[in-house]
């Protein structure tokens, strides 16, 4: 098993606690594997590209995606009758479609290959919540010394969106009043609420919480068990910070 495999089981294993639930340890182990491999073998060719879509056009127009996407669906036991049916259902987010779940898999790889290349020359500065590498909305925030990143679930960019206080990345709301931190004690997982656009979104405030960059959103889930809080106090905008005892 790859050092990358190793280090995400053993941090997903560390911080389960956090998360709650059941977590199927082997099918994470199997499908980091999966994408493990097709990461090393494609990451050198993604520097080439302008942009995630170019390099996705080009892997399709190749024919190496439909082969990605047949290959892994062995791998993990699931019949594709078409690839290219496969393909539009994974990018329609339609899993009813026969082999939609092994394209979503293939396609987070590429994402993943891209994005640290990407990373390679460091994050850029991006206010919003919107991913600028595969154009995903993210939920999840996490702190280091005085800046605020976001990091996406699906490729795992990650981008610097404020710097020595939160900021809304979907309204750029900045004031101390109308964002409400709700969090314990312990104040290592927090969520946010924007009373100026009504956002929520998630937050790591525990800095020596440190996983690879696909493990922060689902630790910060954690984070979920505060919304009933959340909808407790939404009328009380005058909260900047609440905790729970």
């Amino acid at each position: 098993m790859s050092s990358r495999v190793d280090e995400l089981i053993n941090s997903l294993m560390k911080y389960s606690h956090l998360i709650g639930g059941v977590i199927d340890i082997e099918w994470v182990r199997l499908i980091e594997s999966i994408q493990t491999k097709i990461i090393d073998d494609i990451r050198g060719e993604a520097g080439s590209y302008d942009s995630l879509l170019s390099f996705i056009n080009n892997l399709e127009s190749t024919g190496k995606l439909y082969e990605l996407i047949e290959s892994i669906a062995r791998e993990i036991g699931e019949e594709v009758p078409d690839p290219k049916i496969a393909l539009t259902g994974a990018l329609a987010g339609d899993l009813n479609i026969q082999g939609s779940k092994p394209a979503i898999i293939a396609l987070q790889a590429i994402a993943r290959a891209y994005a640290e290349i990407k990373l390679s020359s460091g994050p850029v500065i991006e206010p919003s919540a919107i991913c600028p590498i595969c154009g995903a909305k993210s939920e999840t925030m996490y702190k280091r010394g005085n800046n605020y990143y976001m990091v996406c679930h699906f490729c795992s960019y990650t981008w610097l969106q404020s710097e020595n206080k939160p900021t809304c990345p979907y309204c750029g709301n900045q004031s101390e009043i109308t964002l409400g931190i709700v969090s314990d004690k312990t104040m290592r997982i927090a969520l946010i609420k924007c009373w100026e656009c009504g956002s929520t979104w998630r937050i790591i405030l525990d800095e020596s919480i440190k996983v690879p960059l696909i493990l922060l959103p689902l630790i910060a889930m954690a984070a979920e068990k505060f919304r009933n809080v959340i909808r407790e106090i939404e009328k009380e905008s005058g909260y900047s910070h609440y905790s729970l005892e």
